[in-house]
């Protein structure tokens, strides 16, 4: 039996608050609480405000009857007075009576609103810091237009996509700040000039304050720095005065893909000081939907139908497109059904969250981490249990409990991404499970396809794949020595529109190796079976 483990997916920033942008199923059931908390606010509003006026002339009533005196000073047996106070009380606590009666059949509400920070964690200002961040991310990734995506405009990437929700004066700032505070300088001066635009007369000192300062950074920086490193990115040019934009595209920078990636491995100079730049800045360029491989190579790519040499496959091969032959990459469709997809997210919906303590705060890391985990069994879900009978047939691997790792399904979020990484292990460290041994190979399967961002990227071999919902991604970990393939290095790119949500399964090495030929040639590539 193969295990599934549920992995709510914390993604790319750091926050100490609840991660509320950790996942659209976290920002759903935000949304379905606020709504139900806004009724039971609505139900208390107009008994609440009646009540306080109810009070208030009650409380001036007394006020004009007492006129300055105190407890002691009664007793002077004005009929006046005793008229006075019998009109104040008989009139006036009547009133007051019927409002506090209406209170008493709200208070289930006042109840309700008064025990959610104890029933749900509420987002903080860190978690808004991090949404901030995950959308200055998504603005430099996808070089969206900050002045369209402030006024509800269009999305550069797909115009066809329609208006989303606008952002205010204030959300504009937020993000800029933020922006320029985490080093995307350039997108928090755009932030901040479409803030600026939207402003009130009362806001527009300060804002102009705000980009002022931004601009000086900005310019500051890229004179010392230059317009990229690891912990910035500036316009290749300064912005100079605020009235005019000096931000320029600049020229593409050289591509180091395949071969000419693995001869600079030995050089641990570039290894350290340049190999990490020069990922990021690919990985950012596929993300945008570029291929950086030359014709010759992309050319010789094809499609089929497979089968695996599996009799049981014969009458219903699965459609298979290549996506790269050094490494082996490739996508397998219609692996899983909408329907399977559907059940399988609604079974593992209500795990994807983040455990919650009333009294303390969640410490989070950036990249991707499992906040909160479940062990189920493939006879437990009939999902998983097809998908490994076909994937067995396909690849012809073994994929039960004994020679793979759990099933991993993640969801990921607002601007939820995966910096690039390797599913090995590496030299340095063992696999957990001995038996099972190094991942040799991937199974990422698309149970929700975002429709725009999200794609699964290689930036060493130049290629990227945007994702179908039930195709899978299947690629080689290992070569045929066992060593380990650093071509396989990928990253998930931030999501920008819609949800992302895929099951991943690593395939052992240790229960396959009799089944596979040896080479002569240690660095031969592993390929399926009908290659």
């Amino acid at each position: 039996m193969v295990a599934v483990l549920v992995v709510s997916c914390l993604i790319g920033v750091a926050s100490g608050g609840h991660a509320q942008h950790a996942s659209w199923t976290q920002l759903e059931e935000l949304w379905h609480a606020e709504y139900k908390a806004v009724e039971h606010i609505k139900a208390v509003m107009q008994p609440v405000a009646e009540l306080g006026d109810v009070l208030k002339t009650y409380v001036e009533s007394w006020e004009a009857l007492v006129d300055g005196l105190e407890p002691h000073d009664w007793g002077s047996e004005d009929p006046a007075a005793g008229f006075s106070l019998l009109r104040h009380v008989a009139e006036g606590w009547t009133r007051v009576d019927d409002a506090l009666q209406r209170i008493k059949s709200i208070l289930h509400n006042i109840e309700f609103l008064a025990s959610r920070p104890d029933r749900e964690p509420l987002p903080n200002t860190d978690d808004v810091a991090a949404a901030s961040e995950a959308v200055a991310r998504l603005a430099h990734v996808y070089r969206l237009n900050t002045t369209a995506l402030g006024e509800g405009g269009l999305l550069v990437l797909d115009p066809m996509a329609g208006y989303h929700h606008p952002l205010s004066a204030n959300e504009l700032m937020s993000i800029g700040l933020v922006a320029v505070k985490k080093g995307f300088l350039d997108v928090g001066v755009q932030f901040l000039r479409a803030a600026k635009s939207r402003a009130s007369i009362v806001q527009l000192p300060r804002l102009e304050n705000m980009l002022t300062a931004a601009v000086k950074v900005h310019d500051h920086v890229l004179e010392v720095n230059g317009p990229r490193s690891l912990v910035h990115v500036t316009a290749t040019a300064p912005y100079g005065s605020l009235g005019e934009t000096s931000h320029t595209e600049g020229v593409k920078a050289s591509v180091v893909l395949g071969v000419d990636y693995l001869k600079r491995h030995t050089n641990a100079t570039w290894m350290l000081e340049r190999r990490p730049l020069v990922e990021q800045v690919q990985v950012e360029r596929l993300c945008r939907g570029e291929d950086l491989r030359p014709p010759h190579v992309t050319s010789r790519l094809r499609c089929r139908y497979a089968t695996g040499g599996s009799p049981w496959l014969a009458l219903a091969p699965f459609k298979v497109e290549q996506v790269s032959l050094d490494p082996y990459i490739t996508v397998v469709y219609e692996l899983v059904s909408r329907g399977e997809a559907d059940q399988l997210k609604k079974r593992v919906k209500s795990h994807l969250h983040i455990p919650y303590t009333p009294s303390g705060s969640d410490s989070l890391t950036p990249a991707v981490e499992g906040s909160w985990s479940l062990k189920q069994y493939e006879a437990e879900t009939a999902v998983l249990m097809g998908v490994g009978r076909r994937m067995r047939h396909l690849l012809g691997v073994t994929l039960d409990n004994t020679a793979s790792e759990p099933y991993m399904v993640a969801d990921y979020g607002l601007g939820g991404e995966y910096s690039a990484h390797r599913d090995t292990h590496g030299p340095t460290r063992t696999p957990p499970h001995t038996h099972i041994g190094e991942r040799l190979a991937t199974v990422l399967t698309y149970l929700q396809a975002p429709t725009q961002g999200g794609r699964t990227v290689f930036p060493w071999v130049g290629a990227g794949v945007g994702g179908t919902a039930g195709a899978a991604m299947v690629w080689w970990n290992l070569l045929s020595s066992h060593e380990h393939d650093f071509l396989t290095r990928h990253a998930a790119c931030p999501v920008m529109r819609g949800r992302k949500t895929v099951v991943t399964k690593w395939v052992g090495y240790v229960p396959q190796w009799r089944k596979m030929s040896c080479s002569a040639d240690p660095s031969r590539k592993v390929m399926l079976p009908w290659h």
